[in-house]
C-alpha cells in the first residue's frame, strides 16, 4: 500500500486500510484497537476518525480510553537504551 496517499491527509503514505469504510490510512490519521474475540484470538483493527467515533462500527469507541495501542507501545520503548530490556515492535500488515 505503500505507494498510494492517504484518503484523509493526502500527504503521508499509507499503512492501512479503514476497517469501518475501507478508506486508506496513514499512521497519523489511522486510529487502532484491540478486539478480542469469543475464541481468545485477539485482532487489531484501524479506524478512520469517523469510523471509529461510530458505535455501530466500532462499539469500542463509546469508551474513554486512557492510552491507545501505539501509545502504549512508545511508553514501553521509551528510554529503552540496554538491547537486553523489553521492547515491543508494533507489525500491523
Amino acid at each position: 500500500m505503500s505507494d498510494k496517499l492517504c484518503d484523509v491527509c493526502a500527504r503521508e503514505d499509507v499503512v492501512a486500510a479503514c476497517d469501518g469504510c475501507g478508506r486508506i490510512l496513514c499512521k497519523k490519521c489511522r486510529s487502532m484497537e484491540i478486539y478480542t474475540e469469543q475464541t481468545g484470538k485477539v485482532t487489531v483493527k484501524s479506524f478512520c476518525s469517523q469510523c471509529k467515533a461510530d458505535p455501530g462500527l466500532n462499539p469500542q469507541g463509546k469508551h474513554e480510553k486512557i492510552f491507545g495501542l501505539e501509545e502504549v507501545t512508545e511508553m514501553v520503548n521509551k528510554d529503552q537504551t540496554n538491547s537486553n530490556r523489553l521492547q515491543i515492535k508494533l507489525k500491523i500488515p
